[in-house]
């Protein structure tokens, strides 16, 4: 049986967080000096310096009395530092093409936040507004009237 809490517990969560922190500081760093056409071949190397630094931290503290070695200590830092670089990654596709994008974005954007915004409305569960009807009645009677 598998111990949920020992593999994705709060210790886990921190080497993941910390290594991720990292990796996305590095990589904005890098992405500022050498801008979102460079970045690439340096991001390769850090995410390789990374992974090594938190391979070889977990033998580190199998030397130290106070600390454990886990093996899936080692796995979340390496999960952190890929998301981390994931993230820098999408950045500079973002930063290297900005105007096709945010176009593409704020075009869709209205409308994904209109249907959360109804779907919040939908399933409020503390009503602000008083109606003889409730609000779920009055949609599902719109959708009788429209056919679904």
């Amino acid at each position: 049986m598998l111990d949920f809490q020992l593999i994705f517990g709060l210790d886990k969560l921190m080497h993941f967080l910390g290594f991720a922190g990292v990796s996305v500081l590095i990589g904005i760093f890098l992405l500022i000096i050498s801008g979102p056409d460079g970045v690439k071949q340096q991001l390769k190397i850090v995410w390789l310096s990374l992974v090594t630094v938190g391979i070889i931290e977990e033998y580190r503290q199998f030397l130290d009395p106070g600390r454990s070695t886990e093996f899936l200590d080692a796995v979340a830092n390496m999960v952190g530092v890929s998301v981390g670089i994931g993230i820098i990654l999408g950045l500079s596709y973002l930063v290297a093409n900005k105007r096709r994008v945010l176009s593409s974005v704020f075009r869709l954007y209205p409308m994904f936040l209109m249907m959360l915004l109804l779907g919040l409305l939908y399933i409020n569960e503390r009503p602000f507004l008083k109606m003889e009807v409730s609000f779920q009645a009055r949609v599902r009677s719109l959708a009788a009237l429209i056919g679904f």
